[in-house]
């Protein structure tokens, strides 16, 4: 009898361990790191933040040697990032391919410039927020933002605006909520896009539009040249740098704030053992002193977040944008 309760447990143990052998596979993935060159993905031609972040999060990377391959910046503009999109659709499962989001991918479905929304990618993280502000260029007879928001009052369509990077984006409604804010009925503004800031910008320098809704970083060169002015800023209060003279839009009569995210995405059904690798990449990346500079020179407010809560934070934003985006005038029928 004990030998056979001796022989039964013996048993039992060799299947337990041929079961383990089986399932560990699958309960714990081997560790990943990229073996092959990693693109970065931009939905929009080079000159604006977007493709900034891409650019300096490349160039710290190599400058501090944090990849052993690697890491080149894609511009694929067009269709306000669905180019991009599609791109990376086909790319399901890769973390070799990384692309830029912003608050496009959570809007760009409810106005109905692309049939993509977040929940077609596997969110990697966020990193900072970004406010928008007006700008004209240095001759302009609009000399703050309180004389812009008056003629628009009196008249929405005496004056163009131009953003990137399409209709609908993060720069129209932080246009549309300050103009909601003011009064200015938003369906009547003249509004022309183009596929960057650094194009939107040109043509308000070469007096084709009046003035430009625009992130903040895209202006900071400009500004420092003195070819431009920012009239305005969507940030609660003002900030410092190159902006610290720069008055917010609350101040000027549109009681509103508005900032734009910025994260990385990768196609869909990214392993969890590739996901890990890029979470704590950016987690590192986000406490490295040489990024926190670049965060602080473009008036970037850093706001790292995990792939599970930046999905969480899409879910919450979506029941918001919604709402915006009906007062503005701008949801599409049925969303």
């Amino acid at each position: 009898m004990i030998k056979s309760r001796i022989v039964m447990r013996v048993w039992s143990v060799a299947c337990a361990a041929a079961l383990m052998a089986v399932a560990s596979p699958v309960l714990a993935q081997p560790a990943w790191k990229p073996d092959k060159p990693v693109e970065l993905i931009v939905g929009s031609a080079a000159g604006n933040s977007n493709d900034l972040m891409l650019r300096l999060i490349s160039q710290v990377t190599q400058e501090k040697r944090l990849l052993d391959v690697p890491m080149n910046v894609m511009n694929k503009p067009g269709g306000g990032n669905t180019v991009a999109w599609n791109y990376l659709q086909q790319r399901a499962g890769d973390g070799h391919y990384l692309m830029m989001a912003n608050l496009n991918l959570s809007v760009g479905h409810l106005t109905g410039t692309t049939t993509f929304s977040y929940r077609d990618f596997t969110p990697v993280c966020l990193l900072y927020d970004e406010y928008v502000v007006f700008v004209v260029r240095n001759e302009s007879p609009i000399r703050t933002g309180r004389d812009l928001l008056e003629r628009l009052k009196k008249d929405p369509a005496s004056l163009s605006v131009a953003f990137s990077s399409v209709a609908g984006g993060a720069n129209h409604i932080a246009a549309g909520l300050v103009f909601k804010a003011s009064g200015i009925d938003v369906r009547k503004v003249r509004s022309v896009v183009f596929d960057s800031a650094g194009k939107a910008i040109t043509a308000a320098l070469g007096g084709h539009v009046d003035f430009v809704s625009a992130s903040a970083s895209s202006a900071v060169q400009h500004l420092k040249s003195g070819t431009v002015r920012v009239i305005g800023i969507t940030a609660p209060k003002r900030i410092g740098g190159v902006f610290a003279d720069v008055p917010t839009f609350r101040e000027q009569g549109a009681n509103t704030s508005f900032s734009n995210y910025r994260g990385l995405i990768a196609g869909k059904a990214l392993p969890a053992n590739q996901l890990a690798f890029w979470e704590q990449f950016f987690a590192n990346l986000d406490k490295d002193a040489s990024w926190r500079g670049h965060l602080d020179k473009n008036e970037w407010e850093p706001n790292y977040t995990n792939s599970r809560d930046t999905r969480k934070y899409w879910d919450e934003l979506d029941a918001q944008m919604r709402s915006t985006l009906d007062d503005l005038g701008l949801l599409k029928k049925g969303s």
